[in-house]
């Protein structure tokens, strides 16, 4: 029998509400060519596929201990799959629905009104 592990998936609007708060910890999940070319303000680029054995050395790293990790990725699909592997470990999680591509039309939305 699978395990269930629980993360939370939000939205937009409410990354905006965690960007307010200093103890969040935002993780671009992107190609790393992607990220230097743009990404969501306070995001730090990881790599996805060793995350989930750097995480540890990469918290221990930090000058504070976060209590929200959000990762985000293209269109939401490897956040959610990273997400899953890294609440499976006990880490407090939540995965940005829609990925970068959500956020760039959001962003882009906002602008237009």
């Amino acid at each position: 029998m699978e395990e269930i592990v629980q993360f939370r998936i939000i939205s937009c609007e409410m990354l905006e509400q965690y960007l307010k708060q200093d103890d969040i910890l935002l993780l671009d999940l992107r190609s790393r060519d992607s990220y230097e070319q743009e990404h969501i303000p306070r995001a730090v680029w990881a790599d996805w596929e060793t995350l989930e054995d750097t995480i540890p050395s990469y918290l221990a790293g930090l000058p504070f201990n976060p209590i929200w990790i959000i990762l985000y990725c293209d269109h939401g699909n490897t956040s959610l799959l990273t997400a899953r592997d890294l609440a499976r470990n006990g880490y407090p999680v939540i995965s940005l629905g829609g990925g970068y591509a959500y956020w760039k039309k959001y962003q882009k939305g906002r602008h237009n009104t």
